[in-house]
């Protein structure tokens, strides 16, 4: 049986040996996608894809492969999808039920064997649970957990503090000396980078947890007015004398019917013929 074969980069610290891969549903879109994990280090890593099939070519030792796509593996922080599975095994509306921590995502459409391995993973588990729910030992054997909205809200709102915006994506300009708004700009900037791993709800809950940056909003709409004031239109008074205005509509120019066979000789013999004074001659 023939496997095909993918070019894969991966962090130096993570061995081949090791790496597991899996079928996790995506925690926004909830579509399954391709995921590693690293038992010994309880690290799961994201596969992103470079997508150059029909242009490049992968070429190794003895081997030539027409796909020339490349994906790497990157950190993903696994509460993301910890938190997903858990809000659709027991949201209901705004409200979340205990649940056993050992039947969370085994619905029809996920991977259950990726799922078990995910949740094999101790100290992420452990983590989840401190961090994103209220839990309950039933027994030594059974643990009921359920999401705690402000927990989870502190920790996204730790995940988007303005320190932890990379500088190399820091790509607005801002017309104000006011630091506030420029931390609510960095600020918003990790909101909708983290709003990628977020479901819909998680992201209203966040939005609303900032004000909607409602000061941010009103500061730019301020300066966007201030520009568009700045900015004259010609009006119709305004163009150079002797040129149309263009809102005129210009009537068709008239074709000129074509001259009959006729009217052509007829042409021809005047541009031969003499005025009738050449016939005299001048006197001296």
């Amino acid at each position: 049986m023939s496997t095909e074969r993918t070019v894969l980069i991966a962090p130096t610290q993570y061995s081949g040996s090791t790496l597991k891969h899996l079928q996790l549903p995506h925690p926004r879109t909830n579509t399954l996608c391709s995921y590693y994990a690293d038992a010994p280090s309880n690290t799961l890593l994201e596969v992103v894809q470079v997508d150059m099939a029909g242009r490049r070519s992968w070429a190794g030792n003895g081997w030539v492969h027409s796909n020339g796509s490349l994906s790497m593996l990157t950190p993903i922080d696994p509460l993301f999808i910890f938190l997903s599975l858990l809000t659709q095994a027991s949201q209901t509306g705004d409200e979340f039920k205990f649940i056993d921590v050992n039947s969370i995502g085994f619905e029809s459409h996920v991977d259950t064997a990726s799922v078990s391995a995910f949740l094999a993973m101790d100290a992420v588990q452990k983590r989840a649970l401190a961090t994103l729910c209220e839990t309950r030992q039933i027994s030594e054997a059974v643990c009921v957990a359920k999401v705690d909205p402000d927990q989870v809200l502190a920790w996204l709102k730790r995940k988007c503090s303005s320190s932890r915006l990379p500088q190399e994506l820091v790509a607005w300009q801002i017309e104000t000396v006011d630091e506030t708004l420029r931390e609510q700009a960095a600020e918003r900037e990790m909101v909708l980078l983290v709003s990628e791993y977020l479901q819909p709800y998680w992201t209203e809950r966040l939005l609303r947890e900032f004000d909607g940056f409602a000061q941010l909003c009103e500061s730019e709409k301020k300066a966007a007015a201030t520009r568009t004031a700045a900015v004259v239109f010609d009006s119709p008074d305004s163009y150079t004398p002797g040129v149309a205005d263009p809102s005129t509509k210009l009537a068709p120019a008239k074709q000129d019917k074509p001259k009959t066979a006729k009217e052509r000789q007829l042409e021809r013999a005047a541009a031969k013929s003499k005025p009738i004074m050449s016939f005299f001659q001048k006197k001296k």
